[in-house]
């Protein structure tokens, strides 16, 4: 077993195995682009299956990378755009399986090969982070991540619903259009995404802040935690303006957009290098 260990941590994952992945990810998205000119069920069924086997891989990605370091791969940026990747492509598979709903295969695919190449040219550097003893720690971080992957799925689920509302609007049912899931069922699912997306960043946030708070204050940056807070506030603002059926339709999906900058803002603070 030790000499298993101490193979693993001689071959680190290296760029050419995060571009590789990425190029199949890439390949699932332009099958499923090609779909609409494919009058069989071949090409996005295709497109679909390399979906499916990429997330397999970038699986065993990251159960590798955990075994070297002994930790949740979450250590680096290039770590957690990888643990965001997965979380993406393994949200869309959960919502295709669970609930008949699948979100655009091209727009998954081409986010999570994008978040692949980011972190084949950020290299997957081993920075052990200062959580010895603290696996509340290990909950804060990954209900964290879990959060942001659900609210990336959300945005690309509100820019379909907003492409598609737009192509009714105007009578536009080829190209990009036909690929798209009906309005019903991205309005449902958002609804659902958005109200996951209040518990995880929530759990997160309480997490976070009571380790802050046990810390000298002067001493922990605290934009990163401002940040988080203001898109869980957004988010909570846009779930009560829904259940009063005060925000639906594309007023929700443009709402779950804007959610996403403080998001992005957060997660960009939440990187190791940034701290």
């Amino acid at each position: 077993m030790l000499h298993l260990a101490a193979n693993l941590a001689a071959h680190p994952l290296s760029r050419d195995c995060l571009l590789g992945c990425a190029a199949v990810f890439l390949v699932a998205a332009v099958l499923d682009g090609l779909a609409a000119k494919d009058p069989s069920a071949r090409v996005p069924s295709a497109g679909l299956w390399l979906l499916r086997g990429g997330w397999i891989l970038l699986t065993t990605m990251l159960a590798y990378q955990g075994l070297r370091t002994h930790a949740l791969p979450v250590a680096s940026p290039a770590e957690i755009l990888l643990s965001i990747a997965w979380g993406l492509a393994g949200l869309s598979l959960f919502l295709d399986l669970t609930f008949n709903h699948r979100l655009p295969t091209w727009a998954i695919a081409g986010s999570t090969a994008l978040c692949l190449v980011a972190a084949g040219f950020l290299g997957v550097v081993e920075q052990p982070l200062d959580n010895a003893g603290k696996p509340l720690i290990a909950i804060h971080v990954g209900a964290a991540i879990l959060a942001y992957c659900v609210l990336g799925a959300q945005a690309l689920n509100s820019a379909a619903y907003l492409l598609q509302d737009r192509a009714l609007a105007r009578h536009q049912f080829g190209g990009i259009y036909a690929l798209l899931p009906a309005l019903v069922p991205l309005d449902r699912i958002g609804a659902q995404l958005m109200g996951a997306a209040v518990w995880l960043l929530g759990l997160s946030l309480v997490i976070g802040a009571t380790d802050w708070a046990q810390r000298d204050l002067a001493l922990v940056a605290s934009p990163k935690l401002i940040a988080s807070l203001i898109t869980w506030l957004g988010c909570v603002w846009i779930v009560v303006q829904r259940r009063r059926l005060r925000l639906s339709g594309a007023s929700f999906a443009r709402a779950s957009l804007f959610a996403s900058v403080p998001a992005l803002i957060a997660l960009y603070l939440s990187l190791p290098s940034g701290r």
